[in-house]
């Protein structure tokens, strides 16, 4: 297989894009015009979002190959992405009936909020994105819009075993290629479908995992063609920048596969051949703990009309909170879950 860095960005990386789609999402949320920038295109959410899924095409597939059996690999999965998936929810359930309008009694029993339960720990948020009486006068009402990539990921998880089942008879590079064209007719197929009858279906099918395989499979082909990619990178980057340049100057769906290749080699190349940027593991992954824990913390601080007089302090606070429940939920609920030949925990014990 490849050999594959051990000095890398990847970290770096997918600290970046948390902090990214945090800010966007505070511009978002709540409207402010002093936060104007952040949702303008100098941040761009999705961008962010399609950079974690090539991340994850690129790490996941690694992690199947160096897995020494399907369970060690789901379990690697579940033990990663599950703890702090479950710890939010349930924590967002109980410390928001503060912020509710209903009496405690109503908030805990009523439907609303076993079907808040039900659908968001089985990953299906988009069905009961909302907590009764909570955040009901806000620009958005969901409780945690961020969470809806979790679906999609647990769904790539889930495909990876089946996609390495062909590796027998074909190899991974022909069978990733050949998904992401599928992926981008599927993309294609379903923006058609929409702009026939605007039903909202389309457009939320079009976001899910068959379209996003476009991304995974563009990280996954790069790492397994990464000796390839390193003795071209240099050009290929070139060519990935001028056409992401052209798609979003152009900005047709037309180009869409093109600026999911061209942004794939952008981000590999910043996290494997890029100059290595320092050894930021040693104090954990915090990248995953503030994507899932920013969302309702910026609803909270909205519906607290924390942002009404001094908004640029109150981002500030809001920013020192977020960090901070990041690391708490690294140190008190993610890291506890992981083995002893985990990544961060192996880097640090090398940093003590």
């Amino acid at each position: 297989m490849n050999s594959f860095p051990r000095k890398n960005n990847f970290d770096h990386i997918r600290l970046f894009l948390a902090l990214g789609v945090f800010l966007f999402h505070v511009g978002e949320l709540t409207g402010i015009e002093d936060f104007h920038l952040l949702t303008n295109g100098t941040i761009s959410a999705a961008v962010a979002v399609h950079s974690f899924f090539i991340v994850s095409g690129f790490l996941i597939f690694m992690s199947y190959d160096r897995s020494s059996s399907l369970k060690h690999y789901l379990m690697k999965r579940l033990r990663r992405i599950a703890p702090g998936y479950i710890a939010v929810i349930l924590l967002s359930f109980l410390f928001l009936s503060l912020l509710s309008t209903l009496p405690l009694q109503d908030y805990f029993f009523s439907h609303e909020s076993a079907g808040f339960l039900f659908a968001n720990l089985t990953t299906l948020n988009f069905l009961h994105p909302t907590l009764p009486g909570v955040f009901e006068t806000h620009r958005y009402t969901a409780v945690n819009g961020a969470l809806w990539t979790i679906k999609v990921e647990v769904a790539f998880y889930l495909a990876i075993p089946l996609i390495a089942y062909f590796y027998r008879w074909i190899k991974p590079e022909k069978i990733l290629a050949v998904i992401f064209v599928f992926s981008a007719l599927y993309y294609f197929a379903m923006g058609y479908l929409y702009e026939q009858g605007h039903d909202p279906l389309f457009a939320i099918l079009q976001r899910q995992l068959p379209a996003q395989m476009m991304f995974f499979s563009g990280g996954a082909l790069l790492y397994y063609m990464l000796e390839r990619f390193r003795r071209h990178s240099t050009a290929l980057l070139l060519v990935a920048i001028s056409v992401y340049i052209l798609q979003n100057l152009v900005n047709t769906d037309l180009l869409y596969p093109l600026y999911a290749l061209s942004l794939s080699v952008i981000v590999i190349y910043l996290a494997v051949i890029f100059p290595y940027l320092g050894h930021i593991a040693r104090y954990g992954d915090l990248s995953y703990g503030i994507y899932i824990w920013h969302f309702p913390t910026v609803q909270t601080f909205i519906s607290l009309h924390l942002f009404d007089t001094h908004p640029m302090l109150a981002l500030l606070g809001l920013t020192s909170i977020v960090l901070l429940l990041a690391w708490l939920s690294w140190h008190l609920i993610e890291k506890p879950f992981l083995g002893k030949r985990s990544h961060y925990i192996k880097e640090n014990e090398e940093s003590k």
